[in-house]
């Protein structure tokens, strides 16, 4: 895939902007079901979906050949035609067993949290809390919100339910803990 040099930037915490090189880009979705999809594979809990899992999450249906060629025509397709269109690439890679985001030129920040919280989350079971407090503040002031917020599926709920309750429970609880028991 040959990919101009621009560097994608997607938000997805508090809110849904995508910006390239610091502009934001309105993409007109052709249907609802495309945003979703797109969405869904910015999940930081996942490097890649299984075509199953994509399947169950988007149609509501088991990967078979009917329902996955349903999947990348009907809805791939389309969505690879507007991001091409759009940014001149798509970041869409799917595979014979799994679809993916290719990360190379994106930042989205919802990787970037849940980076930091695993960093800190190491540094903390390494026992340099100070450190791991600078990994959970980094990942507080990342944190601007819930993740895709007014955007719904099975993936993207699941996604947001685990980033708020690692915000809450690791990110400010590990400050506070480490606060009040320094090394």
């Amino acid at each position: 895939m040959n990919t101009p040099d621009i560097t994608l930037k997607i938000q997805t915490l508090g809110r849904f902007i995508i910006s390239v090189d610091g502009n934001p880009v309105a993409l007109d979705w052709p249907f609802e079901t495309v945003k979703i999809l797109f969405c869904s594979l910015l999940s930081p809990l996942d490097l890649f979906f299984t075509w199953d899992r994509i399947c169950r999450s988007i149609l509501g249906v088991p990967a078979t050949q009917t329902s996955r060629r349903e999947l990348e025509e009907g809805i791939i397709r389309p969505l690879n035609d507007l991001l091409i269109k759009k940014l001149g690439f798509t970041p869409i890679i799917a595979g014979p067993e799994s679809i993916r985001i290719d990360q190379k030129r994106i930042h989205i920040d919802a990787h970037e949290f849940y980076k930091a919280v695993l960093e800190g989350l190491k540094e903390l079971s390494l026992t340099d809390s100070s450190t791991a407090v600078e990994r959970f503040r980094r990942a507080g002031t990342l944190y601007t919100g819930s993740y895709l917020p007014d955007i719904q599926s099975k993936i993207i709920t699941n996604t947001r339910t685990e980033l708020e309750t690692l915000y809450r429970t690791i990110v400010m609880d590990g400050i506070r803990q480490t606060a009040i028991h320094p090394e």
